[in-house]
């Protein structure tokens, strides 16, 4: 601006005086400003001064009266349009203001479910930039009982949630699980009820303007770059676990806690902050409370308390009634539709973050089958009964889910497992019962299989989020005259640590019932020089005893490189028998219960040895060198068996008695 346009604004500079009401609710302030700007640059300037908030507008006075210029208003309205006597009228804006709410109530900013009610998150991880306001008016007001029928149901209303969904339960689940695990015999009694007076008075649905702040992209991008589940965690500690895209705002009052009982084992330690409500009968453990070995009780006279409005010492319920006609004493009382933190970034963003933590089991399952192998190679068919939900996750190509199986019997047999998928086609387990000579016996069978794949959403982080690193990687396999195939996968595990488990499954799309005895049997090897692993394929005919080409098929491979059970994963030496060709045994099961582990055999070294399969028992898993009628067939070559191992996968094995 040239010093001539500077004279010239200062020319229409004037002294008025900004006043609050009429009359004015305090002092009135002396400014000096250009009578020929807008509205919006006087804003700009008194808020600069903490003289106007987003709560303030301003107003004219005609006959006595003050009327309100709405803020859409302010761009084309010149401050000497409204001065009177050079007075500069504000007034309280009459409707509610989302930008102020936002602000007070931290509606942006994650949140995390705790026992003592909902914890804002210490960093901010969206900002704002809309709002859908719905004032409710009087059909939100009422009064009403509630009851505590259970835990999930104590800790939902706990944390102001009173409409469950599927996010709302897996939250509540994992917050419940995380007491019992700090708290050994963490009980609480769920004989309760309380009496309550709701004032909702507008409705906030943000679920489109939510804007990611440059720190948390950041920190998400670093998580990626690490692919550790360890600095995901770290982010959900400080941004939160989720944001709820719609906010009940008003008040709300508690009334006649009956029968509250908490019952803790040991030292209970909280020393997080809660910001919105301490239970809905404000049972509040401050920072720093501990409660040992002791019994938490509270009478139905303790524990009133309210959310949202004003009010004196003594709690007035008209007084603090009539103070909620005023929006900026109104707080959260409910939340809805709680999404993970991670859900409303770029959807860019979100897939990358679903690669980096690897797939999941979406579904897991043992079931009973009886069957009878009447022909010496002839498989027994099992179509798999998957769940309608399953089968939607599945047709869904970004979940990229795959099949795994295995089978067991109480009986000495020894079975293979291959996965026909045909085309728009019902998965079926083809079950080989590998045996010289058949039996003609009736199998009952354990049948374990599951389905493993991505998350299509980020949600899942509301509830299972934790260590498990599942990896998959896929091998198209081309007919071949060939009767085996190597190569190395496409992985590398840290030299420091033992290699990890891996567990393989061939997979077809057709049958070829002129070669329906033949197997695909496998194995892997460890490449020590590479910190790789290898894999090994190999073609059996059951019916003529020796290797065959190799058809047209995928292997898939599920690496294991964490899983949240420890127990549930691992890899076993074999131990030499008792000088048997056929058997070499080994430990196995910690339970004596007939069930399937998903088994493959591993090698400490890449060695040519002949067609392995695994045997599985309810204790011990045994490896058998077949037979063969071929004298020029692999499986003439070494038999030693000082480096065998076998990795073994029991996703299921934490719900053993």
């Amino acid at each position: 601006m040239n010093f001539a346009n500077l004279n010239f604004r200062k020319f229409f500079n004037i002294d008025i005086f900004v006043q609050i009401g009429d009359p004015p609710s305090q002092l009135p302030k002396k400014f000096t400003l250009n009578r020929n700007d807008n509205l919006s640059n006087i804003r700009e300037i008194l808020e600069k001064e903490n003289v106007m908030s987003d709560t303030l507008l301003f107003a004219q006075k005609n006959n006595g009266l003050l009327a309100e210029i709405r803020r859409n208003g302010e761009e084309d309205c010149k401050l000497y349009n409204i001065l009177n006597d050079n007075i500069l009228y504000l007034v309280n804006n009459s409707n509610p203001d989302w930008k102020f709410l936002n602000k007070l109530r931290k509606l942006d900013y994650g949140r995390t479910i705790t026992f003592n009610g909902i914890k804002i998150s210490k960093k901010r991880a969206f900002e704002m930039k809309g709002c859908k306001v719905t004032e409710l008016g009087a059909e939100k007001s009422k009064n009403g009982n509630d009851e505590f029928k259970s835990e999930e149901e104590w800790m939902m209303k706990t944390n102001l949630f009173f409409t469950s969904d599927i996010n709302v339960e897996n939250l509540v689940k994992l917050r419940i699980t995380v007491e019992k695990s700090r708290n050994k015999t963490f009980k609480l009694e769920t004989n309760s009820s309380y009496r309550y007076k709701e004032f909702g008075k507008a409705s906030l649905e943000f679920s489109e303007c939510l804007e990611p702040t440059k720190e948390f992209i950041d920190a998400v991008n670093n998580a990626i770059q690490t692919g550790d589940a360890e600095d995901f965690k770290q982010i959900i500690e400080e941004y939160g676990q989720f944001i709820p895209i719609e906010v009940i705002l008003g008040g709300r009052a508690y009334y006649e806690g009956q029968n509250i009982r908490k019952e803790y084992s040991e030292e209970n330690s909280r020393k997080d902050s809660v910001n919105t409500g301490a239970g809905p009968l404000g049972i509040k453990l401050g920072n720093g409370s501990i409660i040992s070995k002791g019994i938490l009780n509270s009478s139905k006279h303790e524990c009133s308390k309210f959310i949202g409005g004003k009010c004196n010492e003594n709690f007035d319920e008209k007084a603090w009634a009539k103070s909620l006609e005023d929006f900026r004493h109104w707080d959260c009382i409910e939340f809805k539709n709680p999404i993970s933190i991670f859900q409303p970034l770029p959807e860019d963003l979100r897939k990358k973050i679903i690669l980096s933590l690897g797939k999941r089991i979406h579904y897991s399952i043992i079931e009973n089958a009886e069957c009878k192998f009447e022909e010496l190679g002839e498989p027994f068919k099992y179509e798999l009964r998957i769940p309608s939900p399953i089968s939607n996750i599945i047709r869904n190509k970004d979940t990229d889910c795959n099949f795994f199986a295995t089978v067991i019997d109480a009986e000495d047999n020894t079975f293979n497992c291959q996965m026909l998928c045909p085309p728009k086609a019902k998965p079926i387990l083809l079950i080989h019962c590998i045996q010289e000579k058949v039996k003609q016996q009736k199998c009952k069978l354990k049948i374990g299989w599951m389905v493993i794949g991505y998350y299509k959403d980020l949600n899942f982080i509301l509830s299972d989020f934790d260590e498990t690193q599942l990896n998959i990687i896929k091998k198209d396999l081309t007919a071949t005259s060939n009767t085996h195939y190597r190569e190395f996968l496409d992985f590398e595990y840290n030299s420091i640590s033992n290699i990890v488990p891996c567990i393989g499954i061939p997979v077809l799309k057709t049958l070829d019932l002129s070669k329906i005895s033949h197997v695909i049997g496998h194995r892997f090897f460890n490449v020590q020089e590479e910190n790789k692993i290898g894999s090994y394929t190999f073609s059996y005919c059951l019916k003529d005893h020796n290797c065959v080409e190799l058809p047209e098929f995928t292997f898939y491979t599920l690496i294991i490189s964490n899983y949240y059970d420890r127990k549930a994963y691992g890899i076993s030496p074999c131990k030499r028998g008792n000088g048997k060709r056929i058997k070499d045994i080994v430990s196995f099961a910690r339970s004596t219960q007939l069930k399937p582990k998903y088994v493959s055999l591993i090698l400490t070294a890449e060695n040519n040895y002949g067609p392995i399969f695994l045997r599985q028992k309810a204790k011990k898993v045994e490896y058998i060198h077949v037979r063969c009628d071929q004298n020029s067939c692999i499986c003439k070559m070494t038999e030693t068996k000082e480096n065998l191992k076998y990795s073994f996968f029991d996703p299921t094995q934490d719900n053993e008695d």
